[in-house]
């Protein structure tokens, strides 16, 4: 005989089978962002100090030089090696002549700009200013050979071996006469320089004298 159902009795469950659980519910909160601490990059290898693992000692800190440092002790001029005006040599200090070209220390230099001049001169000879191929020294020919200005043979300059320095122009005059700091001088006269004055060739060619120290 057959039994009346009960609730117990469901037909779609299996006595087999578990019995369904529904899932929990879901949360609607929305979680806070996680922030992490970056590491301290690490030092380079060879030196540097940072937070985390070292290659080597720290590098010293840095000091600026100071704009206002101490300046060298000046040379003295007793010591101080210098080469001959004529061949390059060294000079001792205190000589008086070159010991390879045998050329006194004392000279004059002559510099000009119209022409285009620079050449120094020993003490005795003397410096002849013309046109001359012959007479004038080549390096003054060949600055003035195109100035008709100057005479062929215009003027010497001569320093003596007591030190001082002569002007002397032809004996028998120039066309154009010669200039010392812009006066002229007596025709066929003989002044004496000084370091700096300026000779004037005519009106348009001028060149300054020097006298280099002999012991610098």
């Amino acid at each position: 005989m057959d039994r009346a159902l009960t609730d117990d009795d469901d037909p779609l469950i299996d006595d087999d089978q578990e019995a369904y659980v529904p899932p929990p519910p879901v949360s609607t909160d929305i979680p806070a962002p996680r922030t992490e601490t970056p590491e301290a990059p690490e030092a380079p290898r060879g030196g540097g100090a940072a937070t985390g693992r070292a290659y080597g000692p720290a590098a010293p800190p840095y000091a600026p030089t100071s704009p206002y440092a101490p300046a060298a002790p000046p040379v003295d001029a007793a010591r101080r090696v210098r080469p001959c005006w004529q061949c390059g040599h060294p000079l001792p200090p205190g000589t008086s002549s070159c010991p390879e070209c045998l050329e006194p220390t004392r000279h004059l230099r002559l510099i000009g700009s119209r022409p285009r001049l620079d050449l120094r001169h020993g003490e005795g000879a003397p410096l002849r200013l013309g046109r001359h191929p012959v007479w004038a020294r080549p390096e003054v020919f060949g600055a003035l050979q195109c100035e008709r200005e100057v005479s062929r043979c215009h003027a010497v300059v001569q320093l003596a071996p007591d030190g001082t320095l002569w002007l002397t122009e032809n004996p028998r005059g120039t066309a154009n006469g010669t200039y010392v700091n812009h006066e002229r001088i007596p025709r066929g006269g003989r002044v004496r320089l000084e370091d700096g004055d300026v000779i004037g060739l005519g009106e348009k060619v001028a060149f300054t004298v020097l006298l280099p120290d002999p012991a610098g």
